[in-house]
């Protein structure tokens, strides 16, 4: 399952993956005087002191933030929007209150695995480069010029994977917007939320950030304040400690595994037999991480590398037939308030596109961070999905528009 996110970063370095990867320190005071700058008339208390991979499950009492120098992070609800070319005034207003050098670029994550949304947004010099907000069958937003890194989701590379039984919709983007954000995250910062990681991926879990409570202008904090925030802090130190380990064992037990099998042809008709969906499958459409034969890693969970109670999916390497379920997918017939549907496909038996698309997770590249395309495209199929129930969505309807920018070729 894919992870929800929401952050703001300000990266004032070349080398913004340089600084992450050779560990950083939280100013807790910088981290607030930040904060501050988005609640002005709020008094922000310290709540605990965790990691940024924990501070995705965050509600709207609670904003994080970190100050490592050059490079400054903000999460909360404020940037949980699918409109990012709203948030520039917003953007330059935080850069003046907490000092940030106008030479800092501005960087904006958001997905929502609820919805199926993914957001992106880069601010250089005060400026709105590039935004773009989109959920499978539809785009919300998209200024600015493309970025290399998004050529070959444009370009048919990373197809989305429905679920068996239900047909390509014409109007489908050819990926999925969530892993293409989550790519532009990993392309500027070295990393993404959702597991599994890419051997040259930065571990968010070793990122440290700054809880703090939003109080009323009023409010006075107390000794009981202070020490809730040391038992927090202490309690989420630890947490963290051992998913970190846990989460580098996977890793390596990853690398060590058998190599993915070729991938197998993709289709462009429903199987004649589709494998069943269970009824209590969620009915939404998610990026699926491809299984890594590995142990599941206890204790990350607890730490939050994902929304509450979010298992990674992990298949033992051992185990052979064993039947596993796919999720984010829908049963045929299935549906939820706000679904889209389109033409003959709203009668009974046939799900909405966007209740049903998933999309597949790039297999693990040796290449490091830095450049596009570091992450290969890698269309194989997980472990008891049945080939034929895999499907890509052939349409030229989205692509065509960014061929000739690409350079696709006209006939496209």
């Amino acid at each position: 399952m894919s992870a929800r996110a929401v952050t703001l970063w300000f990266i004032d370095t070349d080398t913004p993956v340089d600084v992450l990867r050779s560990g950083v320190t939280n100013d807790v005071d910088a981290a607030k005087k930040l904060a501050s700058a988005i609640y002005g008339d709020s008094v922000l208390v310290p709540s605990v002191d965790t990691n940024l991979a924990a501070a995705m499950d965050s509600d709207d009492s609670q904003v994080y933030a970190g100050f490592y120098g050059p490079l400054t992070v903000v999460s909360c609800s404020l940037f949980a929007t699918s409109k990012p070319s709203t948030l520039t005034r917003t953007v330059e207003t935080i850069r003046t209150a907490a000092s940030i050098p106008e030479s800092a670029a501005a960087v904006l994550l958001y997905t929502e695995p609820e919805s199926a949304t993914g957001v992106f947004a880069r601010w250089e010099g005060g400026t709105l480069r590039r935004s773009f907000a989109a959920d499978p069958v539809s785009i919300i937003e998209d200024d600015g010029l493309p970025y290399p890194f998004e050529k070959p989701f444009w370009g048919g590379e990373h197809p989305l994977r429905y679920a068996p039984g239900v047909a390509p919709d014409p109007l489908a983007l050819p990926f999925h917007p969530q892993q293409l954000a989550e790519q532009g995250n990993r392309e500027w910062l070295g990393f993404r939320f959702t597991r599994p990681l890419a051997p040259s991926d930065l571990e968010p879990l070793t990122i440290p950030v700054t809880g703090f409570a939003i109080r009323p202008a009023d409010y006075e904090p107390t000794e009981a304040d202070d020490e809730r925030y040391r038992e927090a802090s202490t309690t989420a130190a630890a947490a963290t400690a051992a998913a970190t380990a846990a989460a580098a064992s996977a890793r390596e037990q990853a690398l060590q595994a058998e190599p993915a099998p070729e991938p197998r042809p993709v289709v462009d008709s429903p199987p004649e037999a589709p494998a069943p969906v269970p009824g209590d499958t969620p009915a939404v459409g998610i990026p699926i991480a491809e299984p890594i034969a590995s142990a599941p890693v206890e204790g990350a969970g607890a730490v939050g590398t994902g929304a509450e109670g979010q298992d990674e999916p992990v298949v033992e390497a051992e185990v052979v037939d064993a039947e596993v379920v796919e999720p984010g997918v829908v049963e045929p017939g299935a549906s939820r308030p706000g679904a889209l549907e389109f033409g003959p496909r709203d009668a009974p038996g046939t799900a909405a596109v966007e209740d049903a698309v998933t999309a597949p997770v790039p297999s693990v590249s040796s290449n490091g961070v830095g450049g596009a395309g570091n992450v290969e495209a890698a269309n194989v199929d997980q472990a008891g999905l049945p080939a034929e129930g895999e499907y890509v969505d052939e349409s030229a309807g989205w692509t065509r528009r960014v061929a000739r920018y690409f350079g696709f070729g006209a006939d496209k």
